[in-house]
């Protein structure tokens, strides 16, 4: 037998506890009779009491205490088998965190606005297993696929521009991670881009395409304006300047809609310019429960069952019975003048 609460058998020390007090109230009684009446009378004062009957509704209250305790402390026995079987599908998100991340054309920056939209997409997650990767020149995976959605935001939090030691931006590189980390051959695979769009290895769109063939569903987040804005940075002296490029002219980082569109046709799923109104992730989500949701993972449980409830119903019949017992009898006797 297990318990679910087994501190609470401490309580069971109530009952010797109680036995005890029934017996010293019982010396007692008699003993306070002796101080003002002879002992041989003692019989005829108590002749309206059944001292039997008396110890029987303790004895059987007591034992209802005892039941009650060993109900409430949760009782188990009986082992029995649960499978549980969880739904849900494999999602993969990318985030650009190279140096034109930190452009502030969208407010306060656009790797900050990017974690903010990924954290609300983790908040409306149900059952779905998330993985973010980062990347920049190269790609490193921030977060595996896991479904504790407490420590994907955790890890989300963490991402900044120097996450990754590598300058440029490879989305191709990006995409090849997120299809390492579906496991096996399973139907339903999505893959999240939130980037400016700047390609700088320009072999995106046709690892778009192969990432496709593979099952994989890609939609796109774009962040940043058409117009471009400088990049911010801190020199040695720690003042802000801003990049330049190798022949000293100030750089501008725009917004490429052309490659994220192309990214996502290719990838068959849709293009979202990220908005202050945040409405691309809820349709991001309305596309993703759309797609039939596949089993990714089974577990077997061994249980106890819980048996609290007889010890419940023994307690209870015993308190009633108790409830019954009448301990005070009716006598008829004759007053003596």
């Amino acid at each position: 037998m297990k318990f679910g609460n087994p501190y609470l058998l401490i309580f069971l020390i109530l009952i010797p506890v109680f036995i005890t007090f029934i017996g010293i109230s019982k010396v007692r009684r008699k003993r306070n009779f002796n101080k003002f009446a002879e002992p041989r009378f003692y019989d005829f004062f108590l002749q309206e009491f059944s001292a039997f009957h008396w110890s029987l509704k303790n004895v059987i209250f007591t034992v209802a205490i005892f039941f009650l305790i060993i109900a409430l402390a949760r009782p188990k026995w009986n082992k029995e088998v649960q499978i549980v079987k969880k739904e849900g599908i494999d999602i993969v998100v990318c985030i650009d965190v190279s140096k034109s991340m930190d452009a502030q054309d969208i407010k306060p920056s656009r790797i900050e606005r990017a974690k903010d939209q990924i954290s609300l997409f983790i908040d409306q997650l149900k059952g779905d297993r998330i993985a973010i990767i980062a990347f920049a020149g190269k790609s490193f995976v921030q977060c595996p696929l896991t479904d504790d959605y407490g420590a994907a935001k955790l890890f989300l939090n963490l991402l900044d521009t120097e996450t990754v030691a590598s300058y440029g931006t490879d989305i191709g590189g990006a995409l090849n991670m997120a299809l390492d980390l579906f496991k096996g051959k399973e139907k339903h695979k999505v893959i999240v881009m939130v980037s400016d769009g700047e390609d700088l290895e320009n072999n995106s769109i046709s690892v778009a395409e192969e990432s496709s063939k593979k099952g994989a569903i890609i939609y796109t987040m774009g962040i940043g304006s058409p117009e471009g804005s400088t990049i911010p940075i801190e020199d040695s002296s720690g003042n802000i300047v801003y990049a330049k490029n190798d022949k000293g002219d100030i750089i501008f980082t725009r917004l490429d809609i052309n490659t994220l569109s192309q990214i996502a046709k290719k990838g068959k799923g849709r293009f979202f310019p990220i908005t202050p109104q945040q409405a691309e992730i809820f349709e991001i989500l309305k596309n993703i429960n759309s797609i039939e949701k596949k089993k990714f993972d089974s577990r077997e449980f061994i249980r106890y069952k819980e048996q609290y409830k007889y010890f419940v119903v023994i307690a209870l019949i015993l308190l009633f019975i108790e409830s019954l017992i009448i301990y005070k009898k009716k006598t008829n006797f004759k007053r003596v003048i």
